[in-house]
């Protein structure tokens, strides 16, 4: 089936006409700073890392890593790890909802409840985790109560965190599981078994499961980029016994579209006036 979707929903440059505003670059990478430290999560990063992924030099980056430190946005411990800060979760906290989210994934995940019938999620990558960010529920009588809006579970459970852990290479993959081996042994979610998943859902471009967190119900899941970091995904949850062969196929299909309507939309709003 190809490639998994990667739909990279950029940050608009109109204001700029596609060039570097003058003044900008310093506040431009210390928010992609902040980024990579927030795809880290729990687990921290170290400064030789973020000089890495930022293409920054090791100086330049624990200058700009400082600032955001004193200003609370991060927070730097003993050991020298970087995590996001209390000013950082703070002002997430401010939001009631993830409105821009909504904003871009609300109408199609209607779209997806009306016409398929069954319950659709929102989910996105916290780091090691994935968090439920919106649901909607259509018509169907059967309701899915194994997931709820603001839930957090480890990525590689749940049919979105599968389809996220397709966009995820190896190394990355088995450091998540040593991190949390106690937890994935808990579930019999040995290594080998996050890699293959992985691996299915990259070569399909979707997560299919069946019986993954309740008993009876199967979902199909795609995961998908936006901006320059962040990861979450899509996916429509319903009962095993309709979920068919065909029906598998339709759900991919549907998914499908509507992520790629939605990269149409941000495309078309981000060209210039």
């Amino acid at each position: 089936m190809g490639a998994a979707p990667s739909f990279a929903f950029e940050s608009s440059t109109a204001c700029s006409g596609g060039q570097a505003v003058q003044g900008t670059q310093s506040v431009r990478r210390a928010f992609e700073l902040l980024q990579l430290v927030a795809a880290q999560g729990d687990a921290g990063v170290r400064l030789s890392q973020l000089a890495g992924l930022s293409g920054l030099d090791r100086g330049t980056a624990y200058r700009m890593l400082s600032c955001l430190v004193e200003q609370q946005f991060i927070d730097r411990d003993e050991h020298r790890l970087y995590r996001l800060g209390p000013a950082a979760l703070l002002l997430a906290s401010t939001l009631t909802q993830p409105l821009p989210l909504l904003q871009r994934f609300g109408p199609a995940m209607k779209r997806l409840a009306r016409r398929t019938g069954d319950t659709v999620f929102l989910m996105m990558r916290e780091g090691d985790h994935v968090h439920c960010a919106h649901r909607e529920d259509g018509p169907s009588p059967i309701r899915i109560l194994s997931t709820v809006i603001g839930q957090r579970r480890l990525l590689g459970t749940g049919t979105g965190g599968i389809a996220i852990l397709g966009l995820l290479g190896r190394d990355e993959l088995l450091a998540l599981h040593r991190r949390h081996a106690t937890r994935y042994a808990e579930m019999g979610l040995e290594a080998e078994r996050l890699l293959k998943e992985a691996e299915q859902a990259r070569r399909q471009a979707h997560a299919f499961t069946m019986n993954n967190l309740e008993v009876g119900i199967g979902g199909v899941g795609m995961a998908f980029r936006i901006a320059r970091l962040g990861i979450g995904a899509i996916s429509v949850a319903s009962i095993a016994a309709k979920l068919t062969p065909q029906r598998h196929r339709e759900l991919v299909m549907l998914i499908g579209d509507e992520l790629r309507q939605i990269e149409v939309e941000m495309a078309t709003a981000e060209q210039p006036a």
